[in-house]
């Protein structure tokens, strides 16, 4: 069984921040990890792939303005924990995490810290 992912409360609210002013378009982005625990995010447009020398990515992000928060197989990438944040709800973030397991989308249990 996979333990449930952890991300600080400070990165929840600057992904839901990101997510909120670029309405009604869609976000994408990376997450990195420092010390093993997911620290940066960074959009896509700005990020060009480029990450300090302590960061390793930890999850691909993308939004979703419209829908729950809830991928296609075909938007997974098989290795790679991907994040889903719907803004589809009453000014709640909904975040969710998924993995690709033999060609089929599995949830992940993903916790807000403090």
């Amino acid at each position: 069984m996979n333990p449930d992912l952890l991300v600080p409360r400070r990165l929840a609210i600057q992904i839901l921040h990101e997510a909120q002013i670029a309405q009604p378009n869609p976000i994408h982005g990376w997450v990195y990890e420092r010390g093993g625990r997911p620290a940066v995010f960074r959009l896509a447009a700005a990020d060009m792939g480029t990450h300090r020398a302590d960061e390793d990515l930890w999850a691909r992000l993308w939004s979703n303005p419209t829908s729950p928060a809830v991928p296609q197989a075909n938007e997974l990438r098989e290795g790679i924990l991907n994040l889903v944040v719907s803004l589809n709800t009453k000014g709640v973030l909904e975040m969710r995490a998924w993995e690709l397991e033999s060609g089929l989308p599995v949830e992940r249990v993903l916790r807000v810290e403090d």
